[in-house]
């Protein structure tokens, strides 16, 4: 049964896992062609340096983009293996982040948005590790330090600073010094940008017209084909299935796992803000909106009944990644649609 087997920690399932983010993305790596331009309007000073040399060779940012995504959905492995807070340690994290993250053609390509989530990934390592812990940690000054330097890599991720304090809500008493520790680490990035303006003779207000131009960008229309709506449709229908399930068992939950899951409900709810806010983010919003995703349909397929539901549900999400990576090669299917 599918369930059984995605479900498991095997060495040959990471395999398994790996052929079908190479198959996903094989296209893009075969035939490039290009990163939206646009992406660098939201660029920090950080994604800009990263991505802007990458725009001419877009073979080289689609292969370094499959490295980053697996490096992600590794790490949200390791963090479920770390705090134990799906049912048991599997590689559904992995699976799920880079369906969701790959399952777009134009997000198969280096970007600020993309290079951003690595550090925010890190930046819930280092709040999560003051979970019941007893004495004053740094852990929040940490945490600010690395949001400060996602920031400079993809302005978006500002929107992500409020998450900050809402762990500390959630972890810790109310020691008022943690409670600073955030604004003071999230400013030493800048401290040092504003020195590296100040030496080289640059006015300090480029720093805030970074922000207005990220801010001020406007949207941008996107095209999907056919498929890609629906298969976008259909993980849409999993998310209310999972979000169902989590509502009907998170009352029985371990209160370590009930609040990483709110955690990551608050992380969800701002990827969408950050799409209302700034509308010129697109579709990157699921790079860190599909960290949340990730987890709720591991939690859905590691806990659900293996019954025949269950395992038609899986096997339509891997059917349809088929359909996605056949669409790729053939478009078999006319037409694009813009939203």
């Amino acid at each position: 049964m599918l369930i059984k087997y995605f479900s498991s920690n095997k060495a040959g399932l990471v395999m398994v896992i790996l052929f079908l983010a190479l198959l996903l993305w094989l296209n893009s790596l075969l035939n490039p062609s290009g990163a939206n331009a646009a992406d660098l309007d939201l660029a920090g000073p950080l994604g800009r340096l990263v991505v802007k040399p990458l725009s001419a060779f877009p073979g080289i940012s689609s292969l370094l983009a499959l490295l980053a995504i697996l490096l992600c959905g590794y790490l949200l492995v390791q963090l479920n293996a770390k705090y134990v807070f799906l049912k048991t340690r599997s590689q559904l994290p992995l699976l799920f982040y880079i369906v969701i993250t790959g399952c777009l053609a134009g997000m198969r390509f280096l970007s600020p948005a993309m290079l951003s989530v690595f550090f925010i990934i890190l930046m819930l390592y280092r709040s999560f590790a003051s979970f019941k812990k007893d004495r004053l940690t740094f852990h929040f000054l940490d945490a600010g330090i690395i949001l400060g330097i996602a920031v400079m890599i993809s302005i978006p991720a500002l929107i992500f600073f409020p998450l900050l304090f809402i762990v500390l809500l959630l972890f810790r008493n109310k020691v008022w010094q943690e409670w600073i520790y955030p604004w003071i680490g999230f400013c030493l990035p800048f401290v040092f940008w504003a020195s590296y303006l100040f030496l080289t003779d640059q006015p300090l207000q480029n720093i805030g017209e970074e922000f207005r131009r990220a801010f001020s960008a406007p949207g941008r229309a996107e095209a999907y084909t056919l498929v890609q709506l629906i298969f976008c449709g259909y993980l849409v229908f999993l998310v209310l299935i999972g979000s169902l399930h989590m509502i009907r068992t998170i009352g029985i939950r371990k209160i370590q796992s009930r609040v990483f899951f709110i955690v990551f409900l608050w992380l969800f709810i701002l990827s969408i803000l950050m799409v209302w806010v700034i509308p010129a983010t697109g579709p990157g919003f699921l790079f860190t909106g599909g960290i949340s995703i990730a987890f709720l349909l591991s939690n859905y397929f590691a806990t659900c009944r293996n019954t025949r539901f269950n395992n038609l549900l899986l096997g339509l999400l891997l059917a349809g990644v088929i359909l996605v990576i056949a669409e790729d090669w053939l478009s078999f299917i006319p037409g694009r649609y813009s939203f």
